[in-house]
This record gives C-alpha cells, sequence and structure tokens, in this order.
C-alpha cells in the first residue's frame, strides 16, 4: 500500500512537471507575440512622426501642391517631381529615420524569435511528436530573419545612393545597381527560409490549440490564412487583409496567455491529488 501511494506521488510530480513545460512554453509564445505588438506600435508611432513632420517639409521644398481633406491627398505628386527636387539633407534625413527602424525593427524582431523559439522548445521536450516541427520551424525562421536584416539596411543605403545619383546626373551608375542586386539574394533566400519557418510554426500554433482546446488559437489562425488568401487574390479590399492581421495577433496571444493559465492550473491539480 505505501508502495503504491510512493508510485502514485511520484507520477503526479512527473506529470505536474510536463504540465509546467506546457505552461512554459505557452508563457514565452506569449511573451513573444507581446514583444511584437508593444515593440512594433511604439517603432510605427516614432517612425510616422518623424515621417509626418518631414512630409510638410517635402511639400514646402519641392514646391508641390497637397490639399487638406481629412488628411493628406498626394495625388499631385510624381516620382519625377520628388526625386528631382527633394533636397539632399531631407533626403539623407528620411534614409537615415528608416534605417534606424530597420535597426529597431532588428532588435525587437531578434528578442521576439528568440522567445518563440525558446517556447516551442520547452513544448517540444512537453510533446516532441506533436511540438518539434514548430520548434524547428522558429530556428529556420530566426536564421531566416538574420539573413534578411542587415543587407535590408544595406540596400536602403544603396537606393538612397541611388537617389542623389538621379538628383545629380538624371542616371543611375552599374554600380548602385549590382549594390542592391548583391543585397536582394540573401534577402531573397532569408524570406524564403522565414517562409518555410512561419509555415511550419501556424502548424504548432493549431496543434497547440488543438490540444488544449483554445478556440481563441484556432481562431486567430484561421483569420490569418483568410488574410493572406485576400491579400494575394483579392485587390477589392486593400484594408481588410490589415484588419484581420490584428484581430488574428490580438486572437493568438490571448488563447496563449489562457492555454499558460490551464496548463498551470492542470499541474496543481495533478500535485493535490
Amino acid at each position: 500500500m505505501a508502495r503504491a501511494s510512493l508510485y502514485k506521488t511520484i507520477y503526479n510530480v512527473l506529470r505536474m512537471s510536463e504540465y509546467e513545460k506546457a505552461s512554459k512554453g505557452s508563457y514565452y509564445l506569449f511573451l513573444s507575440q507581446m514583444v511584437a505588438i508593444i515593440g512594433g506600435l511604439v517603432a510605427l508611432i516614432l517612425f510616422s512622426a518623424y515621417i509626418g513632420a518631414n512630409v510638410l517639409g517635402l511639400a514646402k521644398n519641392a514646391n508641390v501642391s497637397t490639399s487638406i481633406s481629412a488628411g493628406f491627398n498626394f495625388t499631385s505628386l510624381n516620382a519625377g517631381s520628388v526625386l528631382s527636387q527633394m533636397p539632399v539633407s531631407l533626403l539623407n534625413s528620411v534614409i537615415n529615420a528608416v534605417i534606424v527602424l530597420i535597426v529597431a525593427g532588428a532588435v525587437v524582431g531578434f528578442v521576439e524569435f528568440t522567445l518563440m523559439l525558446y517556447g516551442w522548445k520547452v513544448l517540444s521536450e512537453f510533446n516532441s511528436s506533436e511540438y518539434h516541427t514548430p520548434y524547428v520551424g522558429s530556428v529556420m525562421s530566426l536564421i531566416g530573419f538574420l539573413l534578411v536584416v542587415p543587407p535590408s539596411a544595406f540596400m536602403i543605403n544603396a537606393v538612397k545612393g541611388a537617389i542623389v545619383s538621379y538628383q545629380l546626373s538624371q542616371t543611375v551608375p552599374a554600380q548602385i545597381l549590382a549594390e542592391v542586386l548583391t543585397a536582394s539574394i540573401p534577402i531573397f533566400i532569408g524570406m524564403l527560409i522565414l517562409l518555410a519557418g512561419y509555415i511550419m510554426v501556424l502548424i504548432g500554433y493549431w496543434r497547440l490549440g488543438s490540444q488544449f482546446n483554445s478556440t481563441l488559437i484556432k481562431a486567430a489562425i484561421i483569420l490569418l490564412i483568410i488574410s493572406i488568401v485576400i491579400s494575394i487574390f483579392s485587390t477589392i479590399l486593400p484594408l481588410l487583409p490589415g484588419i484581420l492581421d490584428i484581430v488574428s495577433v490580438i486572437l493568438l496571444t490571448a488563447g496563449l496567455y489562457s492555454v499558460s493559465k490551464k496548463t498551470k492550473l492542470q499541474g496543481s491539480s495533478q500535485t493535490s491529488l
């Protein structure tokens, strides 16, 4: 009798440890979403404020007409006018702002992908058959991200050189075009790796929602897939994919937090048995 009680205690402790892994892994996935949301919003607000202030200067310095009707109407702005009349100092400040945004996005993205990778690693220890695939996908996503970011900043700087050259001579040197092409190769490879990893991670989220009966997570994945399909095959509703993406991220974040809490409670209930 005492031996049976001991075995039961050991089993409950081990089971609690498994649920703690599920709770911990889900919580790190939740943190990765929160980092993406908060970091993305802060970067977007700062960048929009900076660009908004400089667009007014652009309209004034380039002598182009703008009309204000519930916002700015830039229909009279054409590429030739902007490129030929944009002051170099203003161009530098705008390009530098884009580079700073890329750097900020790189920091936020690295933290997000690292948290996500660790979350799937813990979940793969909890259930390797279900969560090893998204763990591999998260590793691929991080690799793809690191391949994309540095050449993107390099390409933006090359584009700045192309615009300045166009201002001065109405031509773009072949060297600059070669630099842009060179930078585009790792970006293209990184995007392919990111896409493959992203699909594997989505599969993991669906499995997580199915295993722990999270309607929020499964609804988020369905909305995200609908958003992707609409953005690829339809140009009638350009704002709808963005709206669906926002709703999807909110649902996914809430679902991950719910699963983390649920599995933590299940582990506690195992201990009390």
